[in-house]
């Protein structure tokens, strides 16, 4: 019956997998509406908007000064001296849809989420003549304002069409404007290109314009003034700056500032010696600071201000330094220390979408549809120093990530193809010396289980640098390596169930306490990727599968453990890993749910049956449905309460969507991701050996009964999240490292063993 259970997910995901693209995408054609077309929305009054700011009616000001760096920023005389006193800090994502670059970032600050905008786009962004007024209302049929975008139908459809997120843009200014708030915009990062073109660059508007691509008031030209010592020759003209910032900051509730100068400066960088270009920085420096002490001074005692360098330098982008510096000065809170939200539960990150909320916030307001998070303070001392050193190490891991990952890989991969090959051609081996390279090559392929373990421990060494981090994993890989022989050195079955079991042990605390290794470790996710933030990744997630049961079932198959236990053990790990508020996997839910109880059902012996399955599917859904409850109730903003907003919010349909887009990153990994195809043939390569037994395959069988059968449980978790997962495929992948290769250590204890009963005849 596990036959048959298995070929008709695998029949049921193929025709999926081949269907919700199609479907997804005929109600994409046929449900879509322009931003022009749709009502405005509106959005309500947070009534849990805690801030005096909202309470007392204040303003917001943001600053942005875009391409300098927190380091850069914590050397003005007007900041550095709030940092530790009066102002919390983070570092933000400024991850857009499908890329990084200023336009997606700022749009996405002020949309439901992420956003994808060509980069060639024409965006003009300018006090509309009268003229141009008529033009913009005939293209959208809404009334024109001060400022408005005549092209926002076209980056609106090509956003809804080509983005992996479909987010509606502008709902910051929407919502602001809809509840009687006025928005200004001031300033520009106007420059020359390559070929001597002038180009208007006000993208910045992104962030703050309504949905139809209109902004209440501002001033963006004439706000440069010719300076030939100044990047381009032209520079923001200072004085006019400050007059219109307190004209429009009398007229308005947010006002956004773009100090202009910084952005030349890096764009200008390469026209520039060491010597020059120093200069031209302090210069550029020394004016932005006159103008932020100028304006903290100007702001009311109610007001909040943001100062962010929106988008990193290239230098620093290359780097791999892509996290933007935020700094947040709410005149009447007092105290200091990190900004956090929800999105990201980590200190000190925080993501470009939780920006246009919190500024939402400050006004006392919210809209259901924006997807990011309220940002929180918390109070710390030496925050500067915290931030920095937390930042260093997310560098150094994200740098050398791949590398090593990549390393492991092919350790992998070599591992199986030379025992695969010894095993097929042992007789070409010198007999003398088949026995040294059979046990060589079996002590190489454990370290695929080895890896990922030390990979996980490894950040309580606390290194910061990428030596220290590749150190302290060597390191890490020594101790478990040697434990294992030290405790069982010759019983390789027992060094699987210590490696696997540690590493659940492992995981299941670490989940408990809020994940602070898989935030920080080398397999897992990468703050400034952002694909993921906190909790369990999907690479560990197929590990927690794989190792869950394949240490308990050589636990059971010596006899170490009786079988009840196995269930509240299990329950420990389903919960732990998959709470919102612990691991926080939703995907993990669903496939340890079935794997688990999968694995329960055989070693108990019981037929697995199609009424069997229906109860393993009831009990899956109930258990995500309970989690969904948990997250909503306590307001823990998981991805799982994230995906059951967006539900309750654009209907039934997202359901689609999502999977859809789930398929399609499968569908992306598989083409781009050469090492989990490769685990993955070898996991297909070894389902044909499962379910048509040769002679030594049944062997095996016969031999570790409790052990097979929880192969075929890692086996039915590897097919069921690489459905439910969006990098499924990889989560399948280090699934079967746990399938793998404890099958080719019996393989070649197996052949070790005849080959030992034939010399014995022989003699």
């Amino acid at each position: 019956m596990i036959k048959k259970i298995s070929s008709l997910m695998l029949t049921l995901i193929l025709l999926v997998t081949f269907a919700t693209p199609a479907l997804a995408s005929q109600v994409k054609s046929d449900k879509m509406e322009l931003a022009t077309e749709m009502p405005i929305e509106k959005g309500e009054v947070d009534p849990s908007a805690d801030n005096n700011t909202a309470k007392n009616k204040g303003k917001v000001i943001v600053i942005d000064m875009n391409r300098v760096n927190m380091d850069n920023m914590s050397r003005f005389k007007s900041i550095s001296g709030l940092i530790d006193k009066s102002a919390f800090i983070g570092q933000m994502n400024i991850r857009g849809d499908k890329g990084y670059d200023d336009r997606r970032n700022y749009a996405s600050i002020g949309s439901t989420g992420r956003v994808n905008i060509l980069p060639e786009t024409r965006i003009s962004f300018e006090k509309s003549t009268e003229d141009q007024k008529k033009i913009y209302q005939a293209a959208t049929g809404t009334k024109a304002l001060n400022i408005n975008l005549d092209n926002i139908n076209f980056i609106d459809f090509y956003n809804q069409n080509k983005g992996e997120y479909k987010s509606s843009i502008g709902y910051l200014g929407q919502t602001l404007s809809s509840n009687g708030k006025k928005i200004g915009v001031l300033g520009n990062s106007d420059y020359y290109d390559s070929t001597g073109q002038f180009v208007k660059n006000r993208d910045f508007c992104l962030a703050v314009m309504d949905s139809r691509g209109r902004i209440h008031d501002g001033v963006l030209d004439g706000i440069n003034k010719k300076k030939t010592n100044f990047p381009y020759g032209i520079g923001t003209d200072y004085k006019k700056l400050r007059e219109e910032t307190k004209r429009l900051y009398e007229s308005s509730d947010l006002l956004f500032v773009e100090l202009g100068d910084t952005f030349r400066l890096d764009e200008y960088k390469e026209n520039l010696n060491k010597n020059t270009y120093a200069k031209m920085k302090r210069m550029v420096y020394s004016e932005a600071n006159k103008y932020i002490a100028s304006t903290l001074k100007m702001a009311g005692d109610n007001d909040t201000i943001y100062i962010i360098g929106s988008f990193p330098s290239r230098l620093d982008y290359k780097n791999n330094r892509r996290l933007a510096p935020v700094i947040r000065i709410d005149k009447s809170e007092k105290g200091s220390g990190l900004l956090e939200t929800s999105t990201t539960r980590r200190k000190g990150v925080i993501a470009n979408i939780d920006l246009g909320v919190d500024i939402l916030n400050r006004f006392g307001l919210k809209n259901k549809f924006m997807n990011g998070r309220v940002i929180k303070s918390v109070p710390m001392e030496n925050s500067f120093e915290y931030l920095q050193k937390d930042y260093k190490k997310i560098i150094a891991i994200s740098s050398i990530r791949m590398s090593i990952i990549n390393i492991y890989v092919t350790i992998i991969v070599a591992s199986w193809i030379i025992c695969a090959l010894a095993l097929w051609k042992k007789e070409k081996i010198p007999q003398k010396h088949r026995g040294k390279v059979l046990n060589v090559l079996k002590e190489f392929v454990k370290l695929g289980l080895i890896m990922p373990l030390a990979f996980l421990t490894a950040p309580i060494l606390q290194a910061r640098t990428e030596p220290g981090v590749a150190l302290s994993i060597i390191a890490a890989t020594i101790v478990y390596y040697l434990a294992g022989r030290v405790l069982f050195k010759n019983d390789d079955m027992k060094q699987i169930c210590l490696f696997a079991s540690a590493m659940i042990a492992i995981i299941v605390v670490d989940s408990a306490l809020y994940t602070p290794l898989m935030e920080s470790n080398i397999m897992s996710y990468d703050p400034m990727i952002g694909a993921r933030y906190y909790g369990i990744g999907n690479e560990y997630e197929g590990v927690t599968i794989g190792s869950a049961i394949i240490g308990f079932a050589i636990l059971l198959e010596h006899k170490s453990i009786k079988r009840w236990m196995v269930v509240p053990f299990l329950l420990l790990v389903l919960f732990t890993s998959a709470y919102p508020a612990m691991g926080a996997n939703v995907g993990g839910a669903i496939s340890e749910c079935v794997a688990y109880i999968v694995f329960i059902l055989l070693i108990y012996d019981i037929k697995i049956d199609f009424k069997k399955a229906l109860m393993i599917l009831l009990a899956t859904g109930g258990l995500v449905v309970a989690f969904a409850i948990a997250d909503i109730a306590l307001g823990l903003g998981s991805h799982l309460g994230n995906f059951v907003n967006q539900i309750l919010a654009n209907g039934p349909m997202e359901i689609v969507n999502v999977f859809a887009r789930k398929i399609e990153m499968n569908v992306k990994l598989a083409q781009t991701t050469v090492w989990v195809n490769i685990l993955l043939a070898g996991l297909a390569i070894l389902a044909l050996i499962i379910f048509r037994p040769n002679k030594n395959f049944a062997a095996m069988k016969a031999k570790y009964p409790l052990i097979y059968k929880g192969y075929l449980s890692i086996m039915v978790g590897c097919i069921v999240t690489l459905f439910v997962n969006d990098s499924g495929i990889i989560s399948s992948a280090t699934d079967s490292i746990y399938l793998l290769i404890p099958i080719i250590i019996i393989m070649i204890n197996e052949k070790m063993s005849i080959e030992n009963i034939n010399k014995e005849k022989i003699c």
